[in-house]
C-alpha cells in the first residue's frame, strides 16, 4: 500500500516538475531571445515576434530533453497501472496465464 502511494506521489512530482520546466523555459526563451540575437549581430525589426518564437523554441527543446530524461520512468508507471487494472479485472495475483485461445461457440 505504501509503496504504491510512493510511486504515485513520485509520478505526480515528476509531472508537476515537467510543467514547471516547460513554463520556466518559455519565460527564459521569451526574455533571452532578443538579447542573444542582437549580440550575434542580427538586426531585428519586430522584436515581439522573435520573443514569441524564442519562447516556443526553447519550450519545445526543454520538452524534448525532459521527455528523454523522465519518459522511461513515466512509461514504467503506465505499465504498472495497466498491470494493476488487469489484476483487478481478472481477480488478483493468482491469475496465472490468461486464456487467449479462441473457442468455438456452443449452445
Amino acid at each position: 500500500m505504501l509503496t504504491r502511494f510512493i510511486v504515485d506521489v513520485y509520478a505526480w512530482i515528476i509531472e508537476i516538475f515537467l510543467w514547471f520546466v516547460l513554463l520556466i523555459s518559455a519565460v527564459v526563451g521569451y526574455q533571452r531571445t532578443v538579447p542573444v540575437l542582437s549580440a550575434a549581430g542580427w538586426i531585428l525589426e519586430n522584436e515581439a515576434v522573435w520573443r514569441i518564437f524564442g519562447a516556443l523554441l526553447v519550450a519545445v527543446a526543454a520538452f524534448l530533453v525532459s521527455a528523454i530524461l523522465f519518459g522511461p520512468f513515466l512509461v514504467l508507471v503506465d505499465i504498472r497501472r495497466s498491470v494493476r487494472s488487469l489484476e483487478a479485472k481478472y481477480g488478483g495475483y493468482g491469475v496465472g496465464v490468461l486464456n487467449t485461445e479462441r473457442r468455438e461457440p456452443s449452445l
